[in-house]
Formats: structure tokens, sequence, C-alpha cells
């Protein structure tokens, strides 16, 4: 169905129903790995020459050269003795003072120590200096000239 609503979306992709069924074994493999419909239409419609002599010869082309590598499932990732998901250990970083630490250990994304600070009050010891200011001012301005066009 995605193939034929190619022809829809640019005339240029118009395709016949037997350009169709020879095709529809190559998309299904695209399918098959994990890709979406949408997915699939752009990376097929990307970058379109102006003219197209034969749209089925260039989407076969692209379904055989641009297939995505296998993107394994979280069942197939699992041991059969494993009833849960694993999960790779997360780490996030407190929004304050950036101290990693598990999300449940930063709730509203500030560490402990960050968090007391906020809720009392106190002054905030990772406050930057001055010099540190001026240090990051001083690199940010350095990256910009590094990006200027020569």
């Amino acid at each position: 169905m995605a193939l034929a609503r190619l022809g829809r979306n640019d005339h240029r992709l118009a395709l016949s129903a037997a350009d169709c069924t020879t095709l529809e074994p190559l998309a299904t493999a695209w399918l098959a790995r994990g890709i979406t419909v949408d997915y699939l239409t752009t990376a097929l419609t990307a970058g379109l020459p102006a003219h197209i002599d034969s749209p089925a010869g260039l989407l076969h082309r692209r379904l055989t050269d641009k297939i995505p590598p296998h993107i394994p499932r979280a069942t197939e990732d699992r041991s059969p003795d494993t009833k849960e998901p694993t999960h790779e250990a997360l780490l996030v970083e407190c929004t304050n003072c950036r101290r990693p630490g598990p999300p449940q250990a930063l709730p509203d994304g500030l560490c402990r120590p960050c968090h007391h600070a906020h809720t009392t009050g106190s002054n905030d010891t990772t406050a930057p200096t001055t010099e540190e200011i001026a240090t990051v001012k001083a690199h940010i301005a350095n990256l910009r000239n590094l990006l200027k066009p020569a």
C-alpha cells in the first residue's frame, strides 16, 4: 500500500499494479526490520532526480541499496529465562551541578544537595566564579571564530 501511495505523493513515482507486486517483497523486508511506513516513504522519496525514466527501476534500486540494518527487538535481546525486560543502567545529570546519578536519586532533576539548597534558599555553592564565566565566554568566542567562513 505504501508503494502505491508514492505516485500520489509525487507523480514521478507512479507505479503500476505489477510494479507494486514486484517491489512488495523488498518493501516488506524493510518493514520486517522495524521500519515505519513513513520512514520507508521518506527514504524512497528523498533526493529524487528531476526526471525519472523508470520509477520501478529507481525504487527497486533504492529498496535494495538503502535497506537499513536489522534492529533486534527487545524480546530478542533477552534470554528465555528472563521474565522482565533488561535495561541498561541509565544515568542522568543534576540540572544544576551536573552530578551524575540514577533517575530516582534526582527528583525534579536535582541531586540531594542542590535540591536542599533550592528548597531552603541557601546560597548556591556550585555557582560559577567570575573567572569560570570569563573562561567559558572566551571559549565560546573562539568557537564562533572557528565557525566563520575563511
